[in-house]
């Protein structure tokens, strides 16, 4: 019996060469053809696609940096709103209790 199983990946079709006794991946051999395009529509339609969704990514970063300024924003306040409310000196790590 082999010291290695060959593993074909159906999402890829890559061939993986895995040990039996710890399961780790020895090689990993991938498909050369896997993507071509067969015409100029299919690639233009590709190229439409991948714009879409750099478009798409980048709203929803934008979005999601909106919302971290107000999240951060009101973070800030509630901390100055507490330093105001206690006076007092912060305790620091290094300080006796």
């Amino acid at each position: 019996m082999s010291d290695h199983l060959l593993v074909h990946c159906p999402e890829c079709a890559a061939t993986l060469k895995v040990d039996r006794e710890t399961g780790a991946v020895l090689s990993h051999e991938t498909v050369a053809h896997k993507n071509k395009l067969g015409s100029f529509e299919e690639a233009a339609k590709e190229n439409v696609r991948r714009k879409e969704r750099a478009e798409d990514l980048f709203a929803a970063t934008v979005e999601r940096e909106k919302n971290k300024s107000s999240i951060l924003d009101k973070t800030f306040r509630e901390a100055l709103e507490r330093a105001k409310a206690d006076p007092s000196k912060p305790k620091g790590i290094f300080d006796d209790e």
